[in-house]
């Protein structure tokens, strides 16, 4: 076998391998699908190839070793082995599972060869893009599909909260399991059509590209998830200052993206408003039209203990404000307060990221994670606090330094960045607001490390391509096409 068609079956298995890790986070976050026994089939073909790549980047060590801060994520990952091999009488499959898969995402998705072609993970990353669009399509339309059709389904699983299908309190959950996490799917998604949106493809291509937003948007609307309200404003703030701030004045490109930020919050709030309006209305027309009311009668229906004419139910409504009304923070602060309790406990190691019930119910029987009234709670709702839980100060410290690091590294490779942008595509700007969506989105929920989310999955091949362009200088003809890779992308 020669070099390139080596070099070429490589490309293929790590396409196969992105494409099936995403799959997984894919019915990961599905309600169709969770819990499912579809899940392991896909699962463990992607493990095992997995596994091989990662034995053959093993073996060529030398190769990859040169990927930005690569050793301070080896410390991170040998820290979570640490902490759960410190407690192990907790449990420990969890533990293992969950670190397979970090491993994948730092070591598979994020890292790269020495001296390898540009062209090499751009047809990649461009497959990637558009499967990630058709999933995420093919979601969001069945969400609505279920809102039209008025299905819905409540169902449990072994040990967890209840899950739900359909419109349900206030919100749509679709086609996922939790609104929050289809939200941010759909910011992603968003962001993503907005880097593959150029003057030159095709113009059914863009329509499709454009309808595309107009559905992610209207879910996150439809989800009443403030996560995803807040980070498609930031993600479309970043990504309008970063593509203005070369081209126009810096003061233009500033207000421009405080005003993007602002249209994105008002435009969420009036398709939530618009909706209810209608269902209210609808309502109204369908009291007027009963059988059996006399003509004069129907503007003043004699309602005795019942509800006031137009009244609908809240949760036939988008919104959730009683949700909020002692609570802003939706119980979050009573979870971060007990993630602080257990750090208090084990500060220095953590106590293992998958071991929180079985060491709450063991050492703080009082805890509110498992004697509030709603679920027992074994996620921080925030990547910090679940960090600390997990691999206590040490992990901390490692993640916030690796952040630190990884930021640097592309602020001050950014003009590397904009030079190898291909044939005027923006998608190195998309792939920045993906990673700063993504951190806001850590803030409220567990994103990035410890899940298996297709976001979390395009975090790290967003970083890995950043990076990657950041740390390497640029080449005389390197913008030039390399025939073998980018043909190949292009046919997708």
């Amino acid at each position: 076998m020669t070099k390139t068609e080596h070099t070429r079956v490589i490309w293929w298995l790590e396409l196969v391998l992105k494409l099936g890790m995403l799959t997984v986070g894919f019915l990961q976050v599905s309600s169709l699908t969770f819990g499912k026994p579809i899940i392991s089939i896909v699962l463990w073909p992607t493990l095992g190839l997995g596994g091989i790549l990662l034995l053959y980047r093993l073996w060529h060590w030398k190769e990859y070793a040169v990927s930005a801060n690569i050793w301070i994520l080896v410390l991170f990952c040998i820290s979570y082995a640490v902490s759960s091999i410190a407690n192990l009488q907790y449990g420990w499959y969890s533990n293992l599972r969950t670190w397979v898969w970090m491993v994948f995402l730092m070591f598979l998705l994020y890292c790269y060869r020495a001296k390898e072609p540009n062209e090499y993970e751009r047809s990649q990353y461009r497959i990637v893009t558009y499967f990630y669009l058709i999933c995420g399509a093919i979601l969001t339309i069945s969400s609505f599909y279920f809102l039209l059709i008025g299905y819905e389904k409540t169902f449990f699983v072994e040990s967890g909260p209840v899950y739900y299908i359909g419109f349900k309190w206030g919100r749509l959950y679709g086609a996922y399991w939790d609104p929050n996490i289809g939200a941010l799917l759909c910011c992603v998604s968003i962001l993503l059509s907005l880097g593959l949106l150029r003057k030159e493809q095709p113009i059914w291509l863009r329509v499709l590209l454009w309808i595309n937003m107009v559905l992610e948007l209207l879910y996150i609307a439809f989800s009443d998830s403030r996560a995803g309200h807040l980070c498609i404003g930031v993600g479309l703030a970043v990504y309008v200052w970063l593509y203005l701030w070369p081209r126009r004045k810096k003061w233009i490109a500033v207000l421009a993206a405080v005003a993007t930020a602002a249209v994105m919050w008002f435009a969420v709030e009036g398709i939530q408003q618009a909706y209810n309006l209608v269902r209210i209305t609808e309502n109204i027309v369908m009291e007027h039209d009963r059988p059996g009311i006399p003509e004069d009668s129907r503007g003043d229906l004699p309602w005795e203990g019942g509800p006031p004419e137009g009244h609908l139910p809240e949760e036939e409504l988008i919104g959730r404000e009683e949700d909020y009304t002692e609570d802003i923070s939706n119980r979050r602060f009573d979870i971060w307060k007990s993630a602080l309790e257990i750090f208090q406990q084990s500060p220095i190691l953590g106590i293992g990221h998958e071991n929180v019930l079985a060491y709450v119910e063991q050492n703080l029987p009082n805890s509110y994670l498992i004697t509030n009234d709603h679920m027992k709670f074994s996620s921080m709702h925030n990547i910090f606090f679940d960090i600390l839980v997990g691999q206590g100060a040490v992990g901390v410290i490692l993640f916030i330094a690796a952040g630190i690091l990884f930021a640097i590294r592309i602020i001050k490779g950014w003009p590397r960045i904009r030079s190898r942008a291909h044939g005027g595509s923006t998608m190195y700007i998309a792939q920045f607001a993906i990673l700063a969506i993504l951190v806001v989105a850590g803030c409220v929920m567990t994103e990035i490390v410890y899940v298996s989310s297709p976001m979390s999955s395009m975090f790290w091949l967003s970083l890995g391509r950043l990076v990657k362009q950041a740390s390497e200088p640029v080449e005389e003809g390197e913008s030039q096409h390399a025939e073998s890779f980018e043909r190949i992308g292009s046919r997708v």
